[in-house]
């Protein structure tokens, strides 16, 4: 049969033979004895070679043998499964083959032989590999910027320094109060200096995060000065009736470190 007709009715065994032959993927039905009762053209394509060859074939004597666990599988009664390299044997070309096999069974239950259903995954696997490997590449890019975006720099002994940089969302300023937190704790540190010159808008909820930034330092006993406040961003803190939790606040790193540092010298007098 060479075409399909709309107005013919087709008896199950045709349709089985047309969905067998017109397959997009290799289709191998081999019996118990490891022979190769068929097989359709695209398997044959798939291996370079042609049908002709391949029917009659003993599984058990081809060159790479890495397919033969799912083949045994099958006639056991077990479905199977084989992902890898596979070498043809006439061509010696090796491509990635993606074999499922599944027992075939009498009207009593009984293995009579198995089908296996093979495709090129020559392409999907290096697909899937490329996207594998730019997650990963996002992956690492996301944490060295999650590592810039709260850098905790020490600028003198007992200070530390939080320099903020764009937006402060719920999750940003989550991490910015655990590292600055965890930082004075590990250091000792008696000040905590939150530079804001790179900050260019401040709406009300990332002046309440830095409201509880500056609180959550003291808690654990250092000071909060803020520096660094740009005109447009302290006119909206005023606006918003913010004090940013009574921190000190200063028009530079360096005034800020100045006090800082005449307040430790005072401290050891």
């Amino acid at each position: 049969m060479t075409g399909f007709m709309p107005d013919t009715i087709l008896d199950t065994a045709e349709r089985h033979r047309l969905a067998f032959e017109r397959a997009p993927i290799g289709i191998l039905i081999f019996d118990r004895e490891y022979r190769v009762v068929d097989c359709n053209d695209a398997l044959a394509a798939f291996l370079h070679s042609q049908r002709g060859r391949i029917v009659g074939l003993d599984l058990r004597k081809i060159p790479d043998q890495r397919i033969r666990p799912a083949i045994d599988a099958a006639l056991g009664g077990e479905d199977g499964l084989y992902q890898g390299p596979y070498r043809s044997a006439t061509s010696g070309a090796e491509t990635i083959a993606h074999l499922q096999s599944r027992p075939l069974l009498d009207a009593e239950g009984r293995v009579t032989g198995g089908i296996a259903v093979v495709e090129d995954a020559t392409e999907r696997v290096r697909v899937e590999d490329d996207l594998r490997e730019q997650l990963a590449l996002v992956q690492r890019q996301a944490a060295t910027i999650d590592a810039l975006g709260t850098p905790i720099l020490e600028i003198w002994d007992g200070v530390l320094c939080l320099p903020v940089i764009g937006t402060v969302d719920q999750e940003r300023a989550t991490e910015m109060t655990e590292s600055l937190l965890g930082a004075i704790i590990a250091e000792r540190a008696r000040f905590a200096i939150i530079d804001l010159t790179g900050v260019e808008i401040v709406d009300t909820a990332t002046a309440q995060h830095l409201v509880q930034l500056v609180r959550a330092a003291a808690l654990v006993g250092a000071e909060g000065l803020v520096c660094g406040v740009r005109p447009a961003v302290a006119q909206t803190i005023i606006s918003l009736g913010s004090e940013l939790g009574g921190a000190r606040m200063m028009r530079t790193i360096r005034q800020a470190l100045q006090h800082c540092v005449r307040a430790l010298e005072e401290a050891d007098d």
